[in-house]
């Protein structure tokens, strides 16, 4: 059979059932819905390999690994995907064809408009009155005209429709120019219309690492929010596999080792300029496996230069487990405080030159980072340290890694050591967790309070994910606890799973994944399933046990957001009352009060 008029991989799945191909390398056990067998990829005695017929997906909860059939061939016979995709199609009958005509086109298009794109953008800057602000303003900021010339550097006008008018006198049609990212679709005289995605904007063009042109970035001159808009996924853009500036990088981490990963593309271009070129940059400080899958192709090293503390920031100490899992060497780049790296390299380049040859390994990077927000003369914070690198350390893949950390750790709390290994060992054993018993866990366990509150954020989205059959959905279900998620992926999922019970109630249809699933980003996705795959007590299939749990859940969010809250005004009192501010202090006390009433009242 010919893969015409469906992609070839999605004929592939439907033809191939999952479950069939993994029975054929392990020993499948039904559970529930789905089916669960040891993971192949790492040592275990407990089964948290689940495979799901529903999603024709497989995850371990154990070693993070996970995927649909072509990802389980490449993990288990170490094949590329194309080797993959050509051995599934043999075996469920599919004629592969490189690509449709249809789909290489439409591809092709895209490409050529972007090139189209970069050309007008790179004019306006370097030849047009309309650049010479942002010209200005790059100049300023230390760009040199050879850097721009490199980067292919642009400038968006601030008008509607400039570049659309460009493009669409030069053959390129409303549908492509959209399908592309560079306009946003309109309605306007009955007729489909677009206008501009970048206005008034320095461009960075978005190269992949075979220096295809993907898609673009822009900034900003001022300070309107946001700073940054994106080319969006398109069918050639997929932010969550690209790194700014690998093209011009990558022999350079393959010659130096180490690959330096900072946060925005000013940074790359002030970095290469100024001879280091080892570096790349992401969108934001949250790695992805794509993203984690390109540097390992390079180096085995990574140092991460952004200007923030990544110990508290619950996306980006993800991004880094994902690293550590992947067996790259992490550490992490010191910059002075209130400076990205563009602004340490004007300042003085020999000043990033340290700052790289000073890089600190990432275990020794959290504990010098809590140490600036703890007082570890006070008992109090010393639980408070355990309660945040417990969870952390527990996540280190390495055994004699973990080992090392763990002494340290025990020394800097000046804790036993054998109890703090306990600890972190109960952890690592509740990975194949029973979220169940999550809501109802001892407050005081040494399984922390904050690995806790995010183990309950992820109870509340799998909870969603799996309402009753007979579940109807009301408007008045909670839509203020937004602001109780600590990780801004489930944040987004919570935000989309509301919408979409929403309007399957109002079509009275029933719960679908797939559905749910279906235009999704790719990491979203990735978390989705995850996330469905946990195991729920039977129970909760009943409505009203269900509803229960999940108002449970609610109410323990709610608590640990005050309890946050009041540990930060502890520390506020503290301050204002060292520094003699009573009146500040007597207003600090009052929320103190508010907030102690309204805790104990849930």
């Amino acid at each position: 059979m010919t893969a015409t008029g469906m992609d070839e991989t999605e004929l592939i799945k439907q033809k191939i059932n999952i479950v069939d191909l993994i029975a054929e390398y392990l020993p499948l056990k039904k559970s529930g819905v789905n089916f669960k067998t040891l993971c192949p990829f790492h040592g275990e005695k407990t089964p948290s390999f689940v495979v799901s017929p529903e999603r024709q997906i497989w995850h371990c909860f154990g070693c993070g690994k996970g995927g649909d059939l072509f990802t389980f061939l490449m993990e288990k016979e170490g094949m590329e995907f194309k080797e993959a995709l050509e051995y599934l199609a043999k075996k469920a009958g599919v004629t592969l064809k490189a690509k449709t005509d249809q789909v290489k086109g439409l591809k092709e298009r895209l490409f050529e408009a972007n090139l189209k794109a970069q050309e007008f953008f790179h004019y306006i800057l370097t030849k047009h009155l309309l650049g010479k602000t942002a010209l200005e303003y790059l100049q300023k900021r230390g760009i040199s005209d050879a850097s721009i010339e490199q980067f292919g550097l642009g400038y968006a006008p601030n008008s509607w429709e400039s570049l659309s008018k460009f493009l669409l006198k030069r053959g390129f049609t409303t549908s492509e120019i959209i399908a592309s990212g560079l306009a946003v679709a309109s309605r306007g005289a009955g007729q489909a219309s677009c206008y501009d995605r970048f206005r008034g904007r320095i461009i960075f063009p978005l190269i992949d690492s075979k220096d295809k042109l993907r898609g673009f970035a822009g900034r900003v001159l001022d300070f309107a929010e946001p700073k940054y808009i994106n080319t969006p996924q398109t069918a050639i853009f997929d932010k969550s596999n690209f790194l700014f500036g690998l093209n011009l990088a990558k022999g350079d981490i393959r010659a130096k080792g180490e690959a330096v990963l900072v946060e925005g593309e000013m940074d790359v271009i002030s970095s290469h300029q100024a001879n280091f070129k080892n570096v790349v940059a992401t969108k934001g400080t949250a790695l992805t496996e794509g993203q984690i899958e390109l540097l390992k192709k390079y180096s085995d090293n990574l140092s991460l230069g952004f200007d923030m503390d990544l110990a508290g920031d619950f996306a980006s100490r993800r991004g880094i487990e994902m690293a550590d899992k992947a067996g790259l060497d992490i550490k992490v780049v010191q910059i002075i405080k209130g400076k990205d790296a563009a602004e340490v390299i004007k300042e003085d380049p020999n000043l990033w030159q340290k700052a790289i040859e000073g890089s600190v390994p990432i275990y020794d990077y959290y504990l010098a980072s809590i140490s600036a927000r703890f007082d570890l003369k006070n008992p109090l914070h010393l639980r408070k340290i355990g309660e945040e690198l417990i969870p952390i350390w527990a996540k280190i893949s390495d055994d004699l890694q973990r080992d090392h950390y763990i002494q340290k750790l025990a020394a800097f709390i000046k804790t036993d050591e054998s109890a703090l290994r306990q600890a972190i060992n109960k952890l690592r054993q509740a990975e194949t967790r029973n979220y169940s018993q999550i809501l109802h866990q001892k407050k005081d366990d040494v399984v922390n309070l904050r690995s806790r509150r995010e183990l309950l954020e992820e109870y509340l989205i799998a909870l969603l994910l799996h309402p009753p059959k007979d579940f109807v959905f009301v408007s008045t279900f909670p839509s203020n606890i937004y602001d109780l998620f600590l990780a801004e992926a489930l944040r987004q999922i919570y935000v989309m799973l509301i919408l979409y019970l929403d309007s399957i109630s109002f079509k009275a249809k029933s719960f679908d994944i797939n559905e749910f699933v279906a235009g999704l980003p790719k990491e979203i996705i990735l978390e989705v399933d995850r996330l469905y795959l946990i195991e729920l007590d039977d129970k909760l299939k009943e409505a009203r046990s269900w509803e229960k749990e999940v108002s449970g859940v609610i109410a323990e969010l709610k608590k640990a957001l005050i309890k946050a809250s009041l540990e930060k005004l502890s520390f506020e009192i503290k301050n204002a009352q060292e520094f003699g501010k009573m009146e500040v202090v007597e207003t600090l006390n009052k929320r103190f009060r508010d907030l102690s009433v309204k805790l104990k009242n849930l």
